[in-house]
């Protein structure tokens, strides 16, 4: 049945402008009658799907690269599907015609409940409770600020058109959207941008927070308000006591249920999907019951979620088909309802709109913070970054539209306003934000650059768990912390984020309670590290917390490191140690590929620590020294761990034996030329050398040697001896990467871990040695130098330092865990050879969303 037949249309004799009409399914015979398909409802609802998911989907594509959050695609694929343009084209106006209207909202408005639902799942109240004094105020005068000034720009507008009717809800209604932040959005550009653990960062993702808080009870009284000031209040007041039954009564059966019924976190099946579908179901009807919506009902079953793992499961299952699948019809249904062509004869008003309309949050930003001394550059910043609007003021402005609180006009400008201030957010701030203008001033990147051991030295440490508390705290009692010569720890505990909640970095105040942490590992980590800082003055310990998904926690460790201004980052071993001193077998493949995209994009120098209970022989009887041997054949990294070595022997507490090796065979004979590279290398070499002896003469506890060897075969063996025999516990030795040395050459053939270069490789694969290893790797300098040095490198090291065919193998079919995931916002590259690549956008941490 053709639904466009006259005789399927009928006129409702008491409101003749309204058409009814019998709208069946699907019940086309297809092409052999001669039928159009599309005149059903169901072939017509699959065809929207279909064109609008790849019109969003190429505005995204064209808009990522700059940094444009989705939804501004979504708005904007909207709009181009409407009356302003392709839908004057004869195919759009059959695709969607206004029978299908009420097929097309009634499933985007679900997607919506959904997608909203989902949002809650990610929100975590509590963050507001942590947010700070600074942030409650420069939010809260963001709201109010731009609140107060967009009624008063609604109503220089509606004087400006006194042919229409005003009322209080409309101003409302017009200013609620533009007052308020949409935090997801938020996030999801802070993380493109790298800027999420910067103190802008984390000021702008409270405020987003605390905003977007606000707006949800914004809509819980504006709903109802609509129809009366009484009715409002009745149903702010159920919808209170509705929010306190699903708290203190819902979400505690939902914890007992959990804990009943899922012995492993894993085990989200198919019964949890329906409960969870039925549950959104219900809480929707309940709220829209109370008068203010199904949208708040969704929200609310999502922030009661008691388990946060479950949670980004059940996130993850619903993710790809409800947002990036279903919702993008919900923003076609607004696109519909604008013609632009309305106001193309006086465009001069909208922009002036849509000017005020931005400027308003970063005028409210840049008031707020002169109170916080916070400079103006950043102020700005924080202004315009809140200008980011998110579903919930699309859903206010189309709500405006739909009751006929805002006439065609308004509904255009604001949504306008909403599309351009989220636009413009991410170009801006990327190009104010650049690597180069922020750390332009961070010259520090090596230790030899921190001049030895006469000045501080800020190292970066990371934790996987207390296992490696013992190790790390006495190679930091071994770092020649004095007064003088100050070590400055940023202390991280690398924690993995499993689902979709959004990644954050917890700095913790050294000393002060945490009774209330449930953490039993980063407790027992924070509470050692708080103890080995009160006990050495010259030690300052940063202790901080980073929860972020293995797929992108190599991104927090550079932009923490880039961030703090660090010299050394130092990465624990994915094999922890054992109670006999070994290594554990296994070890976790997940923590080995962020070692290796630390090494490949570290912004400083990078130590990889193999931990076989270094110290504790020490700690059982304080008069021994520690035995510390820095193995030098010649390079870069060899350089760079030798000035970690004069530190280490001016610390008192280590007996430091430095070795070289020399080759005595003719190089000529191992395919090395002595090019100008080669040279200059070698003069390095002795210079560091010279300095080193000269600085350490008369010291008692610093010896220097030289050995001359004759192949791989007597350097293995002289390594396996001192392992074995001379009782090493710490051997410090460069990865190797810009050595000309054909003694290590064919070692790299048998690397079974090439990350730790041929030489840590060997030390480590000793079974019969219990000697911790530090495996060193400099920072090779600017982009651009190190380009120039890398051509000259190439050149002159191809016969001994081409990566072996086991090592290519070995790497080559090495992938992270969910790699391919797609919700890790922009790919995830391994290229571990590919030492301190940059992209064109800003290190740092990133968020899911």
């Amino acid at each position: 049945m053709d639904i466009n037949a006259e005789q399927n249309l009928y006129r409702s004799p008491d409101h003749p402008g309204i058409h009814c009409y019998i709208v069946n399914v699907t019940s086309s015979s297809g092409l052999w009658q001669s039928e159009n398909p599309l005149t059903q409802s169901l072939p017509i609802l699959a065809m929207q799907l279909a064109t609008v998911i790849v019109i969003t989907r190429v505005l995204q594509y064209i808009f990522k690269p700059y940094h444009i959050p989705p939804i501004v695609a979504n708005i904007l694929g909207g709009i181009l599907i409407g009356p302003t343009a392709l839908g004057n084209l004869g195919y759009f106006q059959q695709m969607f015609p206004l029978r299908a209207l009420m097929m097309l909202e009634t499933v985007s408005y679900w997607a919506l409940t959904c997608h909203v639902f989902l949002l809650g799942l990610e929100t975590d109240v509590a963050s507001v409770l942590r947010a700070g004094k600074k942030a409650i105020h420069v939010a809260a005068f963001g709201f109010l600020f731009p609140l107060l000034a967009g009624i008063a720009l609604f109503l220089m507008i509606h004087k400006n058109r006194p042919d229409e009717e005003s009322s209080q809800s409309q101003f409302v209604y017009f200013a609620a959207p533009l007052a308020m932040t949409g935090f997801p959005v938020v996030s999801r550009i802070l993380v493109e941008l790298k800027l999420i653990h910067t103190d802008l960062g984390r000021l702008a993702m409270s405020c987003a927070l605390v905003e977007d808080l606000v707006g949800w009870a914004f809509v819980v009284v504006l709903l109802p308000y609509t129809i009366s000031f009484l009715n409002a209040v009745y149903s702010a007041l159920a919808n209170v006591a509705f929010i306190l039954f699903c708290v203190y009564a819902v979400r505690p059966v939902l914890a007992l249920l959990i804990r009943r019924t899922t012995a492993h976190r894993n085990n989200v099946n198919e019964h949890y999907l329906s409960f969870i579908m039925v549950s959104v179901s219900l809480f929707a009807c309940a709220t829209e019951v109370l008068g203010t919506g199904s949208l708040v009902g969704a929200f609310v079953f999502g922030v009661i979620m008691p388990d946060r793992v479950i949670a980004g499961m059940l996130a993850d299952k619903f993710e790809d088909f409800m947002s990036g699948y279903l919702l993008p019809l919900y923003f076609v249904t607004c696109g519909l309802k604008i013609n632009l062509k309305e106001v193309n004869s006086n465009w001069a008003g909208p922009a002036f709109t849509i000017l005020i309309c931005c400027s308003l949050k970063i005028i409210g930003a840049m008031i707020t913070t002169s109170r916080y001394k916070i400079p103006r550059r950043d102020a700005f910043a924080l202004g315009l970054i809140s200008n980011t609007k998110g579903i919930i003021s699309m859903f206010m402005a189309n709500l405006a539209i739909d009751k006929k609180i805002l006439s065609s006009y308004e509904y255009a400008t604001l949504v306008l306003s909403i599309a351009v201030m989220t636009a413009a957010t991410g170009p801006i701030i990327a190009n104010m934000y650049r690597p180069a203008k922020r750390l332009s001033h961070y010259k520090q990147r090596t230790i030899q650059q921190a001049k030895g051991a006469e000045s501080e030295l800020r190292v970066l440490a990371c934790f996987h768990g207390p296992y490696n508390i013992t190790g790390m705290i006495n190679l930091f009692d071994s770092s020649a912390t004095t007064k003088e010569s100050p070590l400055n720890v940023f202390a991280l505990h690398l924690v993995e984020l499993t689902g979709r909640a959004s990644a954050m970095l917890i700095i913790h105040n050294p000393g002060k309670s945490r009774a209330g942490r449930k953490d039993a590992n980063s407790e027992q980590i924070l509470t050692a590290l708080d103890t080995f800082a009160s006990l050495n003055d010259s030690i300052e310990m940063h202790p901080l917390t980073a929860l972020s998904p293995f797929v992108t926690m190599h991104d927090d460790i550079c932009s923490l490191a880039e961030d703090r201004r660090v010299s050394f980052v130092i990465l624990p071993f994915h094999k922890p140690p054992t109670r006999d001193g070994k290594l554990d077998e296994e070890g976790s493949t997940s923590f080995r590929g962020v070692n290796l995209n630390v090494l490949a994009n570290a912004p400083c120098t990078v130590g990889l620590f193999v931990d076989r209970g270094f110290g504790e022989t020490q700690n059982e009887d304080s008069s021994l020294k520690r035995q510390v041997a820095m193995l030098f054949f010649g390079g870069p990294d060899d350089r760079e761990a030798l000035a970690y070595a004069s530190r280490m022997g001016a610390s008192g507490v280590v007996n430091l034996r430095v070795v070289r090796f020399q080759s005595g065979m003719l190089e000529s004979n191992h395919g090395v030329t002595a090019s100008a590279y080669v040279e200059r290398q070698r003069k390095l070499d002795q210079m560091c050398l010279n300095e080193f002896r000269l600085r350490s003469a008369g010291q008692e506890m610093i010896h220097y040697e030289e050995k001359e060897v004759n192949g791989e075969e007597e350097v293995v063996f002289i390594l396996r001896e001192m392992a074995t025999t001379q009782q090493i516990d710490l051997f410090l030795v460069g990865k190797g990467e810009g050595a000309l040395q054909p003694l290590t050459a064919a070692l790299l053939d048998w690397c079974e871990y090439p990350e730790l270069g041929p030489i840590g490789d060997s030390l480590v694969s000793m079974d019969d040695s219990r000697s911790s290893v530090l495996i060193v790797q400099q920072y090779i300098g600017p982009e651009e130098e190190a380009e120039e040095l890398g051509d000259q490198r190439r050149e002159h090291m191809v016969d001994v330092h081409e990566p072996s065919e086991h090592s290519r193998e070995h790497l080559g079919k090495w992938q992270v865990p969910g790699e391919e995931d797609e919700h890790h916002l922009g790919g995830f590259e391994m290229e571990p050879f590919d030492r301190h690549k940059r992209d064109d956008g800003m290190d740092g941490l990133k968020y899911n969303y």
